[in-house]
């Protein structure tokens, strides 16, 4: 698994995320973008090229499951209070 996960990066790194994910912000892992790329590439006769090591980098695009949750969860709510409460 941690060599789909290798794949994936790479794809992603490279810029061909678009090749093997359709929609772009459809929240795919990096598993799953290396499973498809490796089915691609073995379809296509391409050569395999894996990168040997993660990059210590932030996710430059992490997986989002959902939109609405994600918008959800980065809304705020406050609640102005006019007198202090009594404790």
């Amino acid at each position: 698994m941690l060599f789909l996960v290798l794949q994936g990066v790479q794809v992603v790194v490279s810029g061909k995320r678009r090749q093997v994910d359709a929609h772009w912000q459809r929240g795919m892992s990096y598993l799953k973008l290396g499973w498809n790329w490796i089915r691609l590439a073995i379809t296509q006769q391409w050569k395999i090229q894996v990168a040997p090591f993660l990059p210590g980098a932030p996710d430059p695009q992490p997986a989002l499951a959902s939109k609405r949750q994600y918008d959800e969860s980065c809304k705020r709510e406050f609640t102005v209070l006019t007198r202090i409460p009594a404790s």
